[in-house]
């Protein structure tokens, strides 16, 4: 069984941000288990279990905490069936669908996941989270050159500047199917359509560590740590990034003084 850890961040997207401490708590490995035995102890899940059976109406509080419980336990199963009431009582937002597609995926409901994701893509045709739950439903079932070719044309049919999500989900597709030479060209592909955005540096700098290729992760860090946000600021994952790969900023950042020509193009930044 997978770790819970997934479909409760799903789980904190719709219901906001009351959870957040929980699901810290909970990604924390022995502790969740622990916590799990103790729930399991916890007279109040059956209850409100019963009272679901019954049809007995329950507050979006109860709901949630019911949920939040039986994630906990990985009784996921019954965590499907608290969930389809609420979805069937309201208008549902995108977020308790792709929740709902979740649990289906995970207790083996591919067929079903998959519907309730093609109905999400009517509506969210290129939803980076959909698609991703999509990718992650055809690597189960062995079908990786379909989404690769789903992902490939989807991609092709946005204009740069409104692809980065996409271009970033099939780049690592690319990257777990061994096809390292492609992900590195549309990791560059991306961070030249997007030049302010870090993310494609990123993503490559860390293909480039798992590869060995030290000096172009170093290389990647600084053009990083050359692009700015709409405020002027470098993004603070760039030495986050650095310090997990085991390098120092210093020693990535003093060499970037800018040389006659650099200063030059750099003249009219902020």
């Amino acid at each position: 069984m997978q770790s819970p850890r997934r479909i409760l961040l799903l789980l904190v997207s719709m219901v906001g941000a009351a959870l957040v401490g929980w699901i810290t708590a909970a990604s924390m490995a022995p502790e969740t288990r622990a916590r799990g035995s103790r729930l399991a102890e916890d007279p109040q899940v059956e209850s409100l279990m019963q009272q679901l059976q019954l049809q007995e109406e329950l507050s979006e509080a109860e709901r949630v905490l019911l949920l939040e419980r039986l994630i906990a336990l990985e009784r996921l199963q019954e965590a499907e069936v608290a969930l389809q009431p609420w979805i069937t009582a309201r208008s549902t937002p995108r977020e308790l669908s792709l929740f709902k597609a979740e649990l289906q995926r995970l207790n083996g409901q591919p067929e079903a996941a998959r519907r309730s994701l093609n109905q999400l893509m009517l509506l969210h045709p290129n939803d980076p989270q959909v698609l991703q739950l999509l990718v992650l439903l055809d690597q189960q079932r062995g079908r990786q050159i379909q989404a690769k070719t789903e992902l490939t044309t989807r991609f092709k049919g946005l204009e740069p500047g409104q692809r980065l999500e996409i271009g970033l989900l099939l780049a690592d597709l690319l990257r777990q199917s061994g096809s390292h030479k492609e992900a590195v060209n549309l990791y560059r592909q991306l961070a030249s359509e997007e030049p302010s955005n870090t993310r494609p540096l990123l993503a490559l700098a860390l293909l480039q560590q798992d590869q060995g290729h030290t000096n172009d992760v170093e290389a990647l860090l600084k053009q990083a740590r050359q692009r700015r946000d709409s405020n002027g600021q470098i993004d603070p994952l760039i030495d986050v990034l650095a310090g997990r790969l085991g390098l120092s900023a210093a020693r990535y950042a003093a060499s970037e003084q800018p040389g006659p020509t650099a200063m030059r193009a750099d003249s009219g930044r902020p």
